[in-house]
Formats: C-alpha cells, structure tokens, sequence
C-alpha cells in the first residue's frame, strides 16, 4: 500500500472508528486523490458529508452526493475504497458524472470491459481542469472570464465532470475547507475568511449540506477524540 496520505475531505468519526488514507501509485494520481479504509468496533452511523467526488467501493461505483449521506456500519467491519478528485472517475472512465449523482451501481453496468485502473489511465486524459479552477474559486462569473468560456458552457462541462452545478461545486468546496481548517479563533471570523456572508449564512448553509451546523459537528468530533485519548 502506498503512504499514508494527508488528510483532505473531512471525516466525522466517533470513538472506536478509524479511517485511514494512503497516496495511489504515481501513475494514478492524477485521478485518484485517496485509497482509503474504514473500521470500526462499535455500530455507527456515519455522516458522510459531500465532498464533489466519486468513490469505487467493493464492486459498487458511488456517484458524488448532493446531500449528505448516512452509513449504517456495523462494529468490527472493515470498509475500503477508492476516492477519485472531483472529475477524475468520469475522465478515467470517461463516463458522464451527472449521469451517476447520488447513486450507487454495480462497476459492471457501469462499464463492462473494466480490466483495471492501471489500463484505463493509458491513454484517459486527465481531470477537466475548469473542476479545480471552480474548486479554488468563490465566483463563477470570475472563473468564466478567466477560462474564456461562458458561465453556460462552464455549467456544462463542470456538471459532466463532477454531477454539480459550479455554484454548487464552490458551496461544497468552501463547507469542506471550512470543517477542515475548524473553528479557528472563533465561528464569525472563520465565516468571514471562508467566504461566507456572517456566522448566520455559514450555519444555514452548512446545515443545508450537511444536515447540521459546523459547531454541532465539530463540537461532536472534538468530544469524541477527548474521549478516545482519555481512554487510551
């Protein structure tokens, strides 16, 4: 397994679950992001926050979700998978995004001559590059003018490449930094830098996604590790 990878999409774990990341192999990574494994000794639903890209778990292909999702994991299971960046699936594959958001389907409807990632990346082209361009940004308008594109062609290709519109895509991208970087010196000013109108437009936009505020989910997240250490 390659190294251990740091980490990029925020995990909201509890006590007695564990989730691990490791780089792919150099000639993977230009559409890979993680391999990653779960396990876990207690039952637990996990929250799975939208993160704009698409996961192969087991034999299942797992399109981006809009909206959180929820797993159900049992205690001493063992989940692996394969996260892909945001366009990456679809360029591997070539297969459009938005035709697979929030489902998830058997790799061989999908595509059934699959041999192997390694044979695909032979001749795929590479993630679109208007995806990390919307990732990064906080205006679609600005991305538009930048790339020469219009905002109707931008939509196009982005929707193809990751399932989400671009204003969506920069709302899930700007939640994931945000939950990634945490509360900071505290929630106003967090808000301010990540982007956000105030605290109030951070908390409904988050719950919106997420399905509950940034402090009520970090706060969780802190008070599980305080207990994992104290038990360790």
């Amino acid at each position: 397994m390659p190294g251990v990878a740091k980490q990029h999409v925020v995990f909201l774990g509890g006590p007695g679950v564990r989730y691990e990341e490791y780089l792919p192999p150099p000639q993977l990574a230009p559409w890979i992001a993680v391999y990653w494994r779960l396990t876990t000794e207690v039952d637990f639903d996990l929250r799975i926050p939208p993160d704009g890209c698409m996961d192969v778990i087991g034999g299942d292909v797992v399109g981006s979700f809009s909206r959180f999702g929820i797993a159900s994991l049992e205690a001493g299971s063992v989940s692996r998978g394969i996260r892909f960046w945001p366009g990456g699936f679809p360029a591997l594959f070539r297969i459009p995004a938005d035709e697979l958001l929030d489902l998830r389907v058997p790799i061989d409807e999908v595509a059934p001559r699959f041999r192997s990632l390694e044979h695909l990346a032979v001749d795929a082209p590479r993630p679109d590059p208007l995806v990390r361009a919307v990732v990064r940004a906080s205006d679609v308008r600005e991305v538009a003018r930048e790339s020469g594109y219009s905002e109707r062609q931008l939509r196009r290709r982005v929707l193809a490449a990751t399932g989400h519109s671009p204003k969506r895509l920069m709302r899930i991208a700007r939640m994931q930094r945000l939950l990634l970087d945490g509360r900071g010196a505290s929630w106003a000013r967090s808000a301010v830098e990540h982007g956000y109108f105030d605290e109030a437009h951070m908390a409904n936009d988050i719950r919106e996604l997420v399905g509950a505020t940034p402090h009520a989910l970090l706060n969780k997240a802190v008070s599980s590790k305080c207990r994992d250490s104290l038990a360790a």
